[in-house]
Order: C-alpha cells, then sequence, then structure tokens
C-alpha cells in the first residue's frame, strides 16, 4: 500500500490513471489525455471509478431519458428542420445541463477541499457558499481532526489507484480514522439515495489503509441548501462491496487483457500488505 499525495495539477477530462508509486498519470508530457496503450507502456494504474464504471446504472439510464423526452417535448422541431439536425440540437441542449451539473459538483467538491485545507474564501463565489455552508456547520460538529483532504492511494497488488475526499478523525466514533467521499445529489422531499455502487468504492479506498478505516458517504444538497446527510456503511456492507469490486477490477483487466504489475519502473517489486 502506498499513500502520496504530490502537488496536484488540474486533471483535463478524460479517464485518470496513476503510478504504482502513487503519482497521477492523468495526461501525458505533451498534454494529451492518458489512454490504455500509454498504461500499457507505462505500467500505469486506472481509478477506482473508472473500473466502477462499467456497470450498468438503470437510475442513471432513466435520468437519461426522462431528461431527453422533456427536452424534445419542451423544444419541438422546427419548420424544415431535419431529423438529423434536430437530434444533434437535442443532445447538445442535454449536454449543456449534463456540463451544468458536472461543473456545480466540481466547484462543491473543490470549496469542501479548501474547507477541510482552511484556504476557503466565500467571496470568491457568494451564490456558492449557501451550498457549501452546510458543510461547514457539519464539520464544526462532527470532524475532531483533518488528516489529509484528496488524499492519492494506490493499491499495487489489485492494481488500482483513486483520490479519497477526506481523511478524518470524527467525534463520537470508535474507529480512529474515517475515509469520507462527498456526494452532490439534487434531493427533493428529503429523500437521499445512498447507491451501492458509492459503497463499491469507498470499499476499494479502504483497502489501501492499514488499520483499516470506517467509511462514510456524505450528500450534499445540490437542489437547495439544506443540512448534510451521512451514511457510514457497515463492516458487513464494506466487506461485500470489497467482494464486487475485486471481480470488477479482474472484469475490467481481462477484457482489456491488461493488469499493472506491481513493480516499479526499475523492476523494483513493490510489496503490499495486503492479502486476497
Amino acid at each position: 500500500m502506498i499513500i502520496v499525495t504530490p502537488e496536484r495539477k488540474k486533471p483535463q477530462a478524460g479517464a485518470h490513471w496513476y503510478t504504482i508509486s502513487g503519482l497521477p498519470a492523468h495526461t501525458q508530457p505533451g498534454g494529451k489525455n492518458t489512454t490504455l496503450r500509454h498504461a500499457r507502456e507505462q505500467n500505469l494504474m486506472p481509478s477506482v471509478t473508472s473500473i466502477i464504471g462499467q456497470l450498468d446504472k438503470p437510475q442513471l439510464s432513466k435520468w437519461k431519458e426522462d431528461k431527453f423526452i422533456t427536452a424534445s417535448f419542451d423544444n419541438p422541431p422546427f419548420e424544415g428542420e431535419s431529423v438529423q439536425d434536430y437530434k444533434g440540437r437535442i443532445h447538445q441542449i442535454i449536454k449543456d445541463e449534463q456540463t451544468g451539473i458536472l461543473d456545480f459538483g466540481t466547484k462543491v467538491h473543490k470549496a469542501i477541499e479548501d474547507v477541510n485545507n482552511g484556504t476557503f474564501d466565500e467571496s470568491k463565489d457568494p451564490e456558492l457558499f449557501p451550498f457549501v455552508e452546510p458543510f461547514i456547520r457539519w464539520s464544526m460538529n462532527r470532524i475532531r481532526k483533518t488528516k489529509k483532504a484528496e488524499m492519492i492511494v494506490v493499491n499495487p497488488k489489485y492494481g488500482y489507484g483513486g483520490t479519497v475526499d477526506l481523511l478524518c478523525v470524527l467525534r463520537n466514533e470508535a474507529r480512529p480514522v474515517t475515509i469520507i467521499d462527498f456526494k452532490t445529489q439534487n434531493v427533493k422531499k428529503g429523500k437521499v439515495n445512498f447507491y451501492e455502487s458509492w459503497v463499491y468504492q469507498l470499499a476499494a479506498y479502504r483497502k489501501c489503509f492499514k488499520p483499516v478505516p470506517q467509511c462514510m458517504s456524505l450528500v450534499i444538497n445540490s437542489n437547495e441548501p439544506s443540512p448534510c446527510v451521512e451514511k457510514i456503511w457497515s463492516t458487513k456492507e464494506i466487506q461485500a462491496g470489497w467482494r464486487i469490486f475485486q471481480r470488477l477490477c479482474r472484469v475490467w483487466q481481462d477484457v482489456r487483457g491488461y493488469r499493472p504489475l506491481p513493480v516499479e519502473a526499475d523492476g523494483t517489486v513493490l510489496r503490499t500488505q495486503y492479502e486476497t
């Protein structure tokens, strides 16, 4: 197990990759996104989210279908507009909306990172602050000590890496440390959905620590400012999530015919502390 938190550069859109020594390798020296070909040549490991991304997400598919239906209903074809042009216009409407949602989530994550690092400046984005303030209030009540925000972790034995949103010590908890994954969600009528894929992600991160931490998902409402909602996953849920993630990791490797080797570029074997 290796934990490294180097100076981070904002990656371009694309799959995330990591070296086995714990460095981000999302892009190449020339600025292009890292591809599977680069990963084969450089013995890079895929991200946890890339591995989990293989799964079909019925709730996301339905959301997209509903969005396309609504966009089509609200934006009927122009007179004389071809089917191809109409499809392109509707796709662009949906793309713009999705970009806005992703941008909001990215901004919230960055703001929370700044809060955890003690560098948050609410004056930089006053419109965002009402959505960040609930986290500030939550953290004052729940976090006793922040150990590391945006921590890069890798597991050379199983061949994956990722970035943990927060490693901290919580108040009134038996476990010495907790890893927290932040999620923005359009919460309506107070109903929060905690998806199974979230525990797969946390279980994979957990396998990069010893002693093992407890795992929490924390939801920030993107619909309107409201109190954060937390879920600490049980040991049973985490263990089941790890078994599923292991299989997903193996599927990812078998489909691509590529499994990163737990060795440095010079051939030095990295010893990990985990057993299958």
